[in-house]
């Protein structure tokens, strides 16, 4: 079975929320592991932007249901990582900013589910196709 196969699977029995403890489970791991590698940081930091402009595509759409407020402190934190995440592609500051950013993010997920979701050996399905 391909990997974007099995990737396929396995969201499609994830909730939303899984798939989005996944997801920045994903991008933190990569962020931790680029270390001073240059392709490994810019791979890391076009995921993470990525991350987030899909989230904030889902925010910012007629359907979300979440309360304004959330909402509009959820964007403020979107479009602060976007703007972190281009700002680290040209130096080698600190990564460490978001991946804190990512740590509440999962904390708050998990406190929704109620326990902690395993982290899954794969990647969620928006980041499997382009990951080669």
């Amino acid at each position: 079975m391909s990997v974007a196969r099995y990737a396929t699977s396995q969201n499609a029995a994830a909730t939303p929320r899984e798939i989005e403890l996944r997801a920045f489970r994903f991008v933190n791991g990569l962020l931790a592991a680029a270390g001073d590698d240059t392709r490994g940081r810019a791979v890391a930091l076009e995921r993470t932007h990525r991350l987030w402009s899909m989230l904030l595509g889902d925010l910012l759409s007629p359907g979300n249901a979440l309360p304004a407020e959330l909402k509009g402190r959820l964007v403020s934190l979107g479009l602060w990582a976007q703007r972190e995440s281009m700002a680290r592609m040209d130096d080698q500051a600190s990564l460490e900013p978001l991946m804190a950013l990512h740590r509440d993010m999962i904390a708050g997920l998990e406190a929704q589910t109620g326990a902690p979701v395993p982290a899954p050996d794969i990647a969620p399905r928006a980041f499997v196709a382009s990951t080669a």
